[in-house]
């Protein structure tokens, strides 16, 4: 039956370029008649774009670009070249890959041969990135969580963690013993913080399961991810708030599918 399909879907997150970017008709532009240096200027520092799309009468092809970014001081005129211009469909994490990769802070969104919205690196600090992000740590937290049960013992973990005199860690003693006398039996493992599972991790030499030839190389790779993890747990922190924020977030998202490979 035709919705077994819906069923039988493991991708519940699929977030493209359209979700992110903004739309033309939503979108602030100058127009032709009016797009002088000055008066682009003047509107890009009054909304702080960096970049300002200029419509014609016939179809946009030239745009205003701040010379650097988040200064409007100076801005230049350009015209659509295209190398600017990916489909709205793109998945988001070939977005990012894009601008990390390409050096890039923008694109302009196209359907068939029309220009249909833009997306910049600004708009990776929405709501549908944090939630495609919160998707993909929770796997990798799923799966660690899996090899550091196949190898670790109930009783190493609870060794490990009732050492920790942190206050963070007298929490999790009181809600796992709190639990245990009202009888509810669940794996210790479970309640485990992500940068515990990655000290166990290192700590039992189960990086070499990861592809890792030592725990430093290891703990340099995830310890981002942790800081990662944080920021989308908080939802108003901002993911990128500078253009090398945009190649620190691809190399995280590449490690995470790198060792969810590894692991699945």
């Amino acid at each position: 039956m035709i919705e077994n399909g819906r069923f039988l879907r493991e991708t519940v997150v699929d977030i493209d370029a359209a979700v992110v970017g903004i739309s033309r008709s939503r979108w602030i532009s100058i127009p032709h008649a009016e797009a002088t240096s000055d008066r682009a200027a003047q509107i890009m520092s009054d909304y702080l774009f960096d970049i300002l799309p200029i419509e014609s009468s016939s179809d946009m092809k030239e745009y205003y670009q701040t010379c650097v970014w988040n200064d409007y001081s100076s801005v230049v005129r350009k015209t659509v070249k295209h190398r600017d211009l990916i489909s709205f469909t793109t998945p988001l994490p070939n977005v990012i890959q894009g601008f990390a990769l390409e050096s890039r802070n923008f694109y302009f969104l196209g359907n068939e041969r029309r220009i249909v919205g833009l997306i910049s690196i600004a708009d990776l600090n929405c709501r549908q990135v944090k939630v495609y992000l919160f998707n993909l740590l929770s796997e990798l937290e799923m799966q660690l969580t899996k090899l550091v049960s196949a190898h670790c013992s109930e009783d190493d973990l609870l060794g490990m963690t009732f050492a920790n005199e942190k206050s963070m860690y007298t929490e999790v003693k009181k809600r796992y013993e709190s639990d245990k006398a009202k009888g509810v039996h669940v794996p210790f493992v479970q309640y485990l913080y992500f940068s515990d599972l990655i000290n166990v991790i290192r700590k039992k030499n189960l990086f070499d399961q990861l592809e890792y030839e030592s725990g430093g190389k290891f703990q340099d790779a995830f310890g981002p991810l942790v800081c990662l993890r944080q920021k989308v747990a908080h939802p108003p922190r901002s993911l990128i708030t500078e253009p090398k924020s945009c190649k620190e977030l691809w190399n995280q998202i590449d490690q995470i599918e790198k060792t969810l490979f590894h692991l699945r």
